[in-house]
């Protein structure tokens, strides 16, 4: 006789039950590792540019003759547009000055280390496989989301609390320090949660930032287009801005904390939507999808592939520059009007035309937007090392400075047209506001005169990417670096602008034009590049 053996049962597990919420600390934790460099890096950046140019300003301004004068040049509409609404022109102090003229231009690459970090953390793990592995793991489905949300708040903080650190050294009143860093790190927030959704709606990491990017700019060009048209946050243009909500808390003069709730509302809804998307779309997949069909058109190597990657990203800086190139051209109209109003402007100036310094001040602010985008390539570049697929394309018969050289390429001749095209449209607008023809030439020559710094600051990238890419961060520390100094390096302390390209190129159409800094610019980044291209061929790829 024989007996049939019972199953053994398994044994339960000893795991309890998954939460959506389960392993967020640990990977919160990671997340704060993998980044605490990054951190460390703007934080100081963004507090040390910040108080070096509050005290810049102090020297600068120190008399209430002078206060007010700078006044009369930030009621211009020109002005009004690059910097703010104009809160306590009436009676301008050095808490008003840095409110109208510095806080902008602060909440700008924190917005833009915000959008950068949620992308990072929420799209690029699912394009390298990492999240696949740690969902294998006993890992809520909504734990990495909020990791990646946290870390980024996280990052956000830390800027805005270091910047308040490095204030209280000066004379600020410390209420409206604490205003101000709250409304940089309020307005970071809110773009922050909108690259969480960008996130969830596109089908790779770099085109959620392109997303990112493309609502950083149209929060600027909304609040630019609202102060233009009602100051002190007058025109429901402005409210449809964070920028236009944070610049309203008006620090230093009127310390209103109440507008910061929106910002807290429209973060919250906007992170809301993000969860609820996440759960709608497919690991690796973005909720909209490309478009199936018959393939059409070839692949001409790998600059052929190379476009197709990256179009969608190069044609939304391009409309962003083009679009910030006609705004100005539109405003020629106003800026005319108000020098003839007000003769202290041109001392404010100095000699030659103001109308023409304007331009050039505006002309330099498009050459930061294209060397942007150019290390937003570059670093597109440095995800697919990281990634594995480049090292896939790499095992065909392609050469490593051929595929990076590819790219670089294209960066650098995208990056060339959109300023051109963008000092055409600028000068066509311009034109037609004024009715003066004669504009059109100087203004394309104003923008064409930025390019060799925008190959610098692409040379740059690439040489980091070449020798230390574990140090990318680096890139946009100095990417930061430039923008300040190119917009307010006069201000600055001497010496301080040195290592901006910008410093050296002269500022048409207020300067005469001087081929050799031109030039020399554009073989520093051809050097820059040929090293970074060197070093990329000898050195092993990361994965």
């Amino acid at each position: 006789m024989t007996t049939t053996p019972t199953p053994t049962p398994a044994p339960a597990s000893t795991r309890g039950p998954t939460s959506a919420l389960t392993g967020t600390g640990p990977l919160l934790r990671l997340a704060l590792r993998a980044d605490r460099w990054r951190i460390v890096v703007w934080a100081l950046a963004v507090a040390w540019l910040t108080v070096v140019s509050v005290q810049s300003y102090d020297d600068l301004f120190g008399t209430p003759e002078l206060l007010a004068s700078r006044a009369t040049l930030i009621s211009s509409p020109a002005a009004t547009a690059m910097a703010g609404p104009g809160y306590g022109l009436d009676d301008y102090t050095l808490g008003a000055l840095v409110a109208n003229e510095l806080a902008l231009w602060v909440m700008i690459p924190v917005a833009i280390m915000a959008v950068l970090a949620v992308t990072r953390h929420l799209r690029q793990p699912e394009e390298d496989g990492r999240l696949e592995l740690v969902r294998s793991a006993p890992v809520g489905a909504a734990a990495p989301v909020v990791a990646g949300l946290l870390a980024a708040a996280v990052g956000v903080l830390a800027v805005g609390a270091t910047t308040f650190v490095g204030l209280l050294t000066t004379d600020l009143d410390p209420a409206g320090s604490a205003l101000m860093c709250a409304s940089v790190v309020v307005v970071a927030l809110v773009l922050a949660g909108a690259s969480a959704v960008a996130s969830q709606l596109a089908g790779h990491a770099r085109a959620a930032s392109s997303l990112g990017m493309a609502a950083i700019g149209v929060a600027f060009v909304l609040r630019a287009v609202g102060d233009v048209r009602g100051p002190q946050s007058t025109s429901v243009w402005t409210w449809l801005s964070p920028f236009g909500w944070s610049q309203a808390t008006a620090p230093y003069t009127e310390n209103r904390w109440w507008p910061l709730a929106i910002g807290l509302v429209a973060t919250t809804v906007s992170v809301a939507v993000a969860f609820a998307l996440a759960g709608r779309r497919d690991l690796g997949r973005g909720l909209l999808h490309e478009r199936p069909g018959r393939a059409t058109g070839r692949l001409r190597g790998v600059v052929g592939l190379t476009w197709r990657r990256q179009r969608t990203s190069i044609l939304s800086w391009a409309a962003a520059v083009v679009l910030c190139g006609a705004l100005v051209g539109l405003l020629a109209d106003a800026i005319t009007d108000f020098v003839a109003d007000q003769p202290t402007f041109d001392e404010l100036f100095g000699a030659g035309d103001p109308t023409a310094s304007a331009f050039a001040l505006y002309s330099v602010f498009l050459g930061v937007l294209a060397f942007a985008y150019a290390t937003t390539a570059v670093g597109a570049v440095h995800a697919e090392e990281v990634s594995g697929r480049g090292a896939t394309l790499l095992a065909l018969p392609v050469q490593r400075t051929r595929w990076l050289g590819a790219q670089v390429g294209l960066a650098a001749v995208a990056a060339a047209v959109m300023l051109l095209v963008a000092g055409l449209v600028m000068g066509l607008t311009a034109a037609a506001s004024l009715g003066d023809t004669s504009r059109i030439a100087p203004l394309v020559g104003a923008a064409a005169v930025t390019i060799p710094g925008v190959l610098c600051v692409l040379g740059v990238a690439v040489l980091v990417l070449g020798l230390v890419p574990r140090a990318f961060v680096v890139v946009w520390a100095y990417v930061a670096y430039v923008g300040v100094m190119a917009m307010f390096g006069d201000i600055l302390p001497d010496g301080a602008d040195a290592g901006s390209p910008f410093t050296y190129l002269p500022a048409l159409p207020a300067d005469p034009m001087s081929w050799p800094p031109v030039v020399a610019c554009t073989l520093v980044a051809l050097v820059a590049v040929a090293l970074g291209l060197a070093a990329f061929r000898r050195r092993d790829l990361q994965a």
